[in-house]
């Protein structure tokens, strides 16, 4: 009775034993198993998510075969490698920052454009022959003053003036006028030219042109003959111009 008792102790702790070696190894297993775990989910890499994503393109490559030394003939099928597709580079969401250039601004040549108004130049008109007779009138009631200047002892004055008359004498009125004009401007205080070129005017029917000579022969004269002669030649030409206010004035000067 005390062996089988003693027996069934025995076997107990046996199989007491058993089990703790059975929960320690559990528990070893478990261990071993939670620490694989975390060292597989610390070497996985993580990929942050991105915009755009890439679909890799699969190229398809013919490979020639390869003829050897030995005029063997080497499809390649024993040494095929794969190809592997192209990946483009993850393109950056960051926007690309642009360095603007300072614009460099020239100054632009400035034209002036005249304006119509500026592009119209006006021409002084020449005052008409009216207008020139009614100053010889005016000028030539005013009283004349003893010239200045006068170079009708010039030589060349008394050639134009003796050639001037010559042709006068001889009916070429339009040399007369020529040399009596010449001689004008070398002494244009003197009064003969004026009176000359008054009578060429005379016989060329030019009244109103002879009235302005004797008129400006007039102004510059102070001699009485010379008064006398230059308004016989305005009354003259008064009666050619049937002008009654010329004939009037001419008939109170000569009185």
């Amino acid at each position: 009775m005390a062996c089988f008792i003693q027996q069934s102790v025995l076997s107990t702790q046996k199989r007491s034993r058993n089990q703790m070696l059975l929960t320690r190894t559990a528990l070893v297993t478990s261990a071993i198993i939670s620490m694989l775990s975390i060292s597989a989910c610390q070497s996985v890499p993580v990929h942050a998510p991105t915009s755009m994503t890439t679909k890799p393109t699969s190229t398809s490559v013919s490979q020639m075969p390869v003829i050897n030394d030995d005029n063997s003939i080497n499809d390649g099928s024993a040494n095929d490698h794969p190809i592997e597709p192209y990946v483009p580079p993850k393109q950056s969401t960051a926007p690309d920052t642009v360095v603007e250039q300072a614009s460099v601004q020239y100054p632009r040549p400035t034209t002036t454009i005249p304006s119509r108004d500026d592009a119209k130049i006006q021409l002084p008109t020449p005052p008409s022959r009216n207008e020139l007779l009614e100053r010889a009138r005016q000028n030539s009631q005013q009283r004349s003053r003893p010239s200045t200047v006068n170079n009708s002892n010039l030589p060349a004055f008394k050639n134009l003036m003796q050639t001037g008359i010559k042709q006068l004498k001889s009916g070429n009125l339009t040399a007369a006028e020529s040399s009596f004009t010449r001689a004008q401007r070398l002494a244009p205080k003197s009064v003969e030219p004026y009176f000359y070129l008054s009578q060429v005017a005379l016989k060329k029917n030019q009244p109103r042109k002879a009235e302005a000579m004797a008129r400006r022969g007039l102004s510059v004269s102070t001699d009485a003959n010379h008064h006398h002669s230059l308004w016989q030649i305005i009354l003259r030409s008064g009666q050619m111009q049937n002008n009654p206010r010329v004939i009037k004035e001419a008939q109170q000067a000569l009185r």
